[in-house]
């Protein structure tokens, strides 16, 4: 018999689908910038900038906050729920990648017959079953492809917002621990000013009993001292919910927080640090994470249009089963059926449902460049704020601390002029006041100085995220496992069109 002349023709057509796929219909986008105009820097401050560190708390030289911070990426419940949808984004990757390989299934069967005619004996027939059966869909348009490395893209998108997470988390904390420190030494502060208000209605009352001052400066004193008092349970207040605040961080319960050692904070401001040297606008595509989330996310749904139009275009599935069967198992192999079908599957008519799914992904993506434009802009004014306000807040900051000094020497000379009867007891009382209300206002403005660099800090973002892993992670993950960990994942884009 002569071989069918039909045959390489039909091989060659095969190989040519096979050759053809991997084309995708979908020119994806061929910039990974936001779409605004770039600045080229931001305009810091006079005077000598530093090198921040990568852990970025540290630079303000509290040990007790980073054993904190450390504490609070081990144990926080915020962070742990991101690092598991991260878990589950990557086995969704892994999911969408398995569908470019072949699905390979096995079974086996084995029956008996039994038949018992009314005249005869009785007889038994075994029959015995195995097979493999093998389907894979041909990969034209590269449709399956760009679904995989979208999932991977949307899984280290995940990724980032588990970062971003941590990024917060670690800013949450800091601004509590200068709340915390700013009420510590609030009430250090009335400390002392209840125990000069003390003094002054001691003296007061004695010049009262020897028949030189009279009642009204007494009661004035004691209203004086009754004012300052009465200001310290607010700040206890709110020391003891941040205090609780920052429990919750540590997903620990207020109480076991209370008089726990390495988790106490000076009850003293630190001092400002130098000035960080500032990255350029471009480099925040890089340093944050939020960035890199709403980029990774515009890639895949760059990639689910071209998934999309492919879903509109005509696939190629083969099957191939084999099956060995026998009614003994010694001679199971020796009856052997395979088949091999492939079948093409065009879509005609659905109603412009495919159509309308690609009107919707480009809608998707559009949605997503212009979020991730916007979510840059908000990233540059966040940077310019901050620098901004460290401006002026640093001199407030000079200008309250010259007001603190005057009205210092302001309550000497009231006392001195006082005793020289040159002037009534209501002008004292003025001035502590003042001198009071400028000492309290100092630790607050001290505070929004420190709380505005973290703020800066956490702006500009950092490379110390990606150093971050999950509390409890696994053994590093198999060479042909998608996952969102690589760093090199960023080819995937427009490597074919």
């Amino acid at each position: 018999m002569k071989p069918s002349r039909s045959r390489p023709h039909i091989l060659l057509g095969v190989i040519t689908l096979i050759a053809s796929a991997g084309c995708s219909p979908h020119a994806l986008r061929d910039t990974d910038l936001p779409e605004v105009e770039m600045p080229e820097r931001f305009e810091a401050p006079d005077g000598p900038n530093v090198a921040a560190p990568d852990a970025w708390w540290t630079s303000f030289g509290e040990p007790a906050l980073d054993r904190t911070m450390q504490a609070a990426f081990a144990s926080n419940l915020g962070l742990r729920q991101a690092w598991s949808r991260l878990e589950q984004s990557n086995a969704q990757a892994r999911i969408a990648g398995a569908f470019l390989y072949p699905e390979v299934d096995l079974d086996a069967a084995a029956s008996r017959t039994r038949t018992d005619p009314a005249d005869f004996p009785a007889t038994t027939s075994d029959r015995f079953a195995i097979g493999l059966g093998l389907t894979w869909e041909i990969d034209l348009w590269r449709r399956i492809a760009n679904r995989a490395d979208a999932a991977t893209l949307l899984a280290r998108a995940s990724r980032a917002d588990a970062e971003q997470t941590a990024l917060l988390l670690s800013g949450s904390i800091t601004e509590l621990w200068f709340s915390i420190q700013e009420q510590e030494q609030l009430l250090v502060l009335f400390e002392g000013q209840t125990e000069l208000s003390r003094t002054l209605l001691e003296l007061t009352e004695l010049r009262y009993g020897q028949g030189v001052g009279d009642g009204l400066q007494v009661l004035q004193q004691r209203l004086q001292l009754e004012s300052v008092i009465a200001a310290i349970p607010e700040v206890r207040s709110t020391l003891e919910t941040s205090r609780n605040q920052l429990a919750v961080l540590l997903a620990r319960t207020p109480e076991s927080l209370e008089d726990d050692p390495p988790f106490t904070a000076i009850p003293t401001l630190p001092e400002l640090p130098p000035f960080p040297i500032l990255p350029s606008p471009r480099d925040l595509l890089e340093r944050r994470p939020d960035l890199r989330a709403a980029h990774d996310r515009v890639a895949a749904a760059d990639l689910e249009v071209a998934v999309a139009i492919a879903d509109m275009l005509p696939a190629l599935r083969v099957s191939l089963d084999g099956r060995f069967s026998g009614d003994q198992l010694s001679n199971l192999f020796d009856s052997t059926i395979a088949s091999l079908s492939g079948a093409i599957l065009q879509p005609v008519f659905d109603a412009g449902r495919r159509g309308a799914e690609a009107d919707r992904r480009r809608a998707i993506l559009q949605e997503r460049v212009d979020g991730f434009t916007e979510r840059f802009i908000v990233a540059l004014r966040e940077v310019e704020d901050a620098i901004d306000r460290e401006r002026n807040l640093v001199e407030l900051l000079e200008q309250v601390r010259i007001q603190v000094d005057l009205a210092d020497r302001t309550l000497i000379e009231s006392r001195i002029r006082f005793a020289n009867a040159q002037i009534e007891y209501l002008d004292v009382i003025t001035a502590i006041r003042a001198l009071q209300d400028l000492q309290r206002r100092e630790i607050g403005v001290e505070r929004s100085v420190l709380a505005n660099r973290a703020r800066l800090l956490l702006a500009i973002g950092g490379a110390w995220t990606r150093d971050l892993a999950p509390p409890d992670a696994e053994s590093p993950r198999k060479p042909n496992q998608r996952a969102a960990n690589d760093p090199d994942e960023s080819s995937i884009r427009n490597s074919e069109s």
